[in-house]
Order: C-alpha cells, then structure tokens, then sequence
C-alpha cells in the first residue's frame, strides 16, 4: 500500500536530489557537499523501497540492499549498482579520510544518481521520478495547491502561467505566515510580520506628503528585506524570483489581480521559481505551524 507517509519520503528525497544537483555545481570544494548528499538521498530510497516491498533489510550497509530488494521486485533488476558502490565509496572517502573526488568524478555521480532514480522509481512505484511532488512538503493545503497547479501548467509548456502560479503561491505563503504569528500569538514573531498603521504619512504636514510617502514606501521595502533575512530566506534568490515573476495583489474580493509577466520564460526559470517556494515553504515551517482558516478565497485570476 502507497500512503501519504511514503509519498511525502519520496517528495523528501526528490528535494534532497534537487539539493545535491546545486551543490555538486559549485566550485571545488564546495561541490563535496553535494557528494554527501547524493549518497544520503540514494540511501533513503533504497530504505523506502526495501520497506514498501518487504524486503526486511534495513541497516547501514547500502549495498546489501540490493540482493534483498532484487528478491522482492518482480523484474529483479535493482539499477544501478556498481555505480552506487563507486559513490557509496567515494562517500566514505570524503567522510572518513577527506579524499575528495576530481570536478569530472562528481559530474559522472551527478549523472548515475540521476539514472538511479530514473530507472527504479517506475519499476518499484509505477510511477516516474519527475512525477513526485515536492508540493507534499508543504503544510498549507492553499500553497501545495497552487504549486500542483503549477506543475501541470508547466507539464502542459505553459511557462507564464505556471510562474503565475508559483507567485500565487508565495504570496500565499508569506500571508499564511503573517495569519499564524497570529493564530498562535508568537509575540517573539510580531516584529517579522508586516507594518500596519504607520503614523508616518498622516503626521506629515501636507507640503511634505509626497516626501512621506516615499519615506513609508522605503521603509516598507527595507522591512520586508530584513523580515526575509531574518527567517533565512536567501535574498540574491529572492530578488530574482521577483523579476522572473510578476507582481500579484490580493484583491478584498479574494481574487488575484497580476500586474506584467516576469523575464522568465524558460523550464529552468519555471524550476528555480518553484524550488525556491518550497525552499521558503519549508524554512517557515521551521518557525510556525502554518494554519489553514476555514474560509479559503477564491483566488481568481484577474
């Protein structure tokens, strides 16, 4: 039986992967992290699979999973395993001795662990890798879904959209945040939520209110910098989603008015900005249980 318990492992691992593939494209050394978690990623698979196949093997010896799976599994051809040993070994290298590999030995794991999971989530799941979403990672049932939308727009070659979508989502995200410092009275939290009622502009006299605005528009830009730091989202990465993205507003009706398209245009734009939602999903998960009120909007596209 396939749960949600194994789907959200499996979305788990796929961002695992997606992490590893960044780190392993840095320079040397840092792309040794990416070795690590390359290994790590593989590691949980086969413990998942042994697991939904009754396999019984569990234990640190990666490589002992593949005679107890290929006992289990109908076709018994588990993939790729001389290429895990060469990374199972190049991992204890690292780890125990500080050996490193060479650039070219990371790009070839970066292609092995990619065919690893290509070949045997269809034949363990009857599903493919590229299927799993790592929407499941994410606790607001209004952010998960619209990034499955996103998915489907994007399986269907509408890029625009799809980043429209993935705009939708984070803007839903940072207000899911905003409703749950309130739902659980973080008060530790209040100074990262956003400015309400400034005294700024209604103080000024009027021969200064265009002065004032500009002075609230500035302090409103430099608050929201420091909230996203202060939570640890990577500004650089903030920054270019915003120009890959267009600007959305949610209107009083609930619904979504979108000003402009974004620069992005291509998969890999698609694919930053959806990996980034769940890279924030996820690190404000870290900081609050996120609530989803009983009342959802309808979130129309205007």
């Amino acid at each position: 039986m396939f749960d949600e318990a194994k789907m959200q492992r499996l979305a788990m691992i796929r961002y695992m992967n997606t992490m590893a593939i960044e780190q392993s494209s840095k320079p040397e050394p840092l792309y040794m992290t990416g070795l690590l978690l390359f290994h790590d990623a593989v590691e949980l698979f086969v413990s998942l699979v042994s697991e939904h196949l009754n396999a019984g093997k569990t234990g640190q010896d990666l490589m002992a999973y593949w005679d107890a799976i290929n006992q289990k599994l109908p076709s018994k051809d588990f993939a790729q395993k001389d290429s895990m040993a060469r990374l199972n070994k190049a991992r204890a290298d690292w780890k125990h001795y500080g050996i490193r590999v060479s650039a070219s030995q990371i790009n070839d794991f970066r292609t092995n662990v990619a065919d690893f999971f290509r070949e045997n989530t269809p034949k363990v799941f009857g599903f493919s890798f590229e299927e799993i979403s790592m929407a499941a990672l994410v606790q607001s049932k209004e952010v998960r879904d619209r990034l499955l939308k996103a998915e489907q727009l994007h399986s269907k070659g509408d890029i625009k959209a799809a980043l429209t979508e993935t705009a939708i989502a984070f803007l839903n995200l940072l207000e899911r945040f905003e409703w749950g410092i309130i739902d659980q009275s973080s008060f530790h939290l209040r100074d990262v939520s956003r400015r309400h009622f400034s005294p700024i502009e209604r103080a000024a006299p009027r021969e200064l209110a265009r002065f004032a605005q500009e002075i609230e528009k500035e302090l409103n830009g430099l608050h929201e910098q420091i909230k996203l730091l202060s939570l640890g989202v990577d500004y650089r990465n903030y920054m270019r989603f915003q120009q890959l993205t267009p600007y959305v507003a949610r209107m009083m009706d609930g619904s979504y008015h979108t000003a402009g398209e974004g620069y992005g245009q291509s998969s890999q734009d698609y694919l930053f900005c959806y990996h980034f939602v769940i890279e924030c999903a996820l690190r404000l998960q870290e900081v609050i249980q996120f609530p989803d009120p009983e009342v959802q909007w309808s979130g129309n596209i205007q």
